[in-house]
């Protein structure tokens, strides 16, 4: 998304010009390329080359966000696998060695905090992207 500002005054002491763009992606507007390219010719080939470095670091740190966060997920429910079956295995423990009800009560928990933590952990979250 970008956004551009055009401000001007005039007055009898002389014009008083302000732009100002906004964008995510790295390129200049083309009305600044061409006054650069008027004032320095040689310059706009490494504002072309530093905008194709910056798209491909943006894409290489996309690329390594999107793996950290996908690593992360894999562990979480690796995590929640393992203390599932851990109170599961608690439960059937202590009711073959003679307390059903504390077994029933143990397996029962796990379930169910694990139900809880995946049914709720999924509300949305505020973002910070308001306009």
């Amino acid at each position: 998304m970008a956004k551009s500002t055009h401000a001007s005054v005039k007055s009898r002491y002389g014009d008083l010009i302000v732009q100002q763009h906004e964008s995510d992606s790295p390129i200049i507007p083309v009305q600044q390329i061409e006054q650069l390219h008027h004032f320095r010719p040689d310059r706009v080939d490494w504002i072309f080359e530093q905008t194709q470095a910056e798209a491909e670091y943006r894409r290489k740190e996309t690329q390594r966000v999107n793996t950290f966060i996908f690593v992360e997920r894999l562990i979480g429910q690796t995590c929640a696998l393992l203390i599932g079956l851990s109170g599961i295995g608690g439960g059937v423990y202590a009711a073959v060695h003679g307390q059903p009800e504390a077994g029933g009560t143990i397996a029962g928990l796990a379930i169910t905090g694990l139900a809880a933590v995946f049914l709720t952990g999924r509300a949305k979250k505020p973002t910070n992207n308001t306009p």
